[in-house]
């Protein structure tokens, strides 16, 4: 669920292998400049997430993004083949549009943190791309000031698909789950709303809770302390962006987010976020 490096000063001392210390700072400011200059985006989103009985689920998505005002338009190939949502902020009640490519339904308009849409996926299509955490990192940095960057390590430099990548660890072994009550009104989206944290993990780590709407005023939750125990970024040494994005709790790895076939601030005709568009379904 960010980006810039300087590429010029830092490349070399990144491929020489040397301890590039104290550019930690510096690659995170970047990259939340570079998340929040990007205009537009179209990529393949592949998807890999530990669901609450264990098991791994994976989904791959080609994305066609525009973020301000944002729309959007997802292609499912997996899990849900041929589904599409087209999605623009202001309209329809700022629900999904959804073609689920089947001849017994028609189109549907429904929530983002619709059941139906989400089932056991750990965030909502709304999160796709780099705002939410461009948002989370921002919170984070407001809370623990420079000691944010004393959890912050930058590793090595990796090739992602036809991307040289710094890779950039935040490990915080303080992680833990706190008891909160829940208020009336809420759901676990609320919760993790205040806090900058993971629902689905919220899910995983309270037994009693099935869903991110399974609970009750009064109720005694776990919320975890941070958004991950650990947190890896792939940031790519051109675009500045974090194409991977990878997040583990205390059992050990949580999901994973890659940014595939990943375009630059394409030009989109209007058209490509409406319904009638060619070579849509809807």
């Amino acid at each position: 669920m960010i980006q810039k490096c300087l590429i010029v000063l830092m490349f070399p001392l990144f491929v020489s292998g040397q301890s590039p210390g104290g550019n930690e700072q510096l690659i995170l400011e970047q990259m939340m400049t570079a998340c929040a200059n990007l205009k537009s985006a179209s990529f393949i989103l592949e998807t890999t997430e530990r669901v609450k009985n264990g098991n791994v689920e994976q989904g791959e998505i080609l994305v066609k993004l525009q973020r301000q005002p944002l729309k959007m338009y997802l292609h499912m190939f997996a899990p849900r083949k041929g589904v599409e949502i087209l999605y623009r902020n202001g309209e329809l009640n700022n629900d999904l549009y959804i073609s689920p490519h089947s001849f017994t339904y028609v189109n549907l308009k429904l929530s983002p943190n619709s059941m139906l849409v989400r089932e056991s996926s750990h965030h909502t299509v709304l999160d796709i791309g780099f705002d939410y955490l461009s948002k989370m990192i921002g919170h984070y940095k407001s809370i623990f000031g420079n000691r944010l960057y004393d959890y912050l390590h930058i590793t090595d430099t990796v090739q992602f698909e036809l991307h040289r990548c710094v890779r950039m660890e935040f490990d915080y072994p303080l992680f833990t789950y706190v008891m909160q009550t829940v208020k009336a009104g809420q759901n676990l989206v609320d919760l993790a709303s205040c806090y900058f944290v993971n629902e689905y993990m919220m899910v995983c780590a309270n037994q009693e809770v099935d869903d991110i709407y399974d609970v009750k005023a009064g109720q005694q939750v776990k919320v975890p302390t941070m958004f991950g125990k650990k947190i890896i970024f792939l940031i790519d040494l051109s675009t500045k962006l974090p194409l991977v994005q990878e997040i583990h709790d205390e059992k050990g790895f949580f999901e994973k987010y890659e940014y595939k076939s990943f375009v630059f601030n394409p030009s989109f005709s209007p058209a490509e976020f409406t319904a009638d568009y060619s070579g849509y379904g809807f």
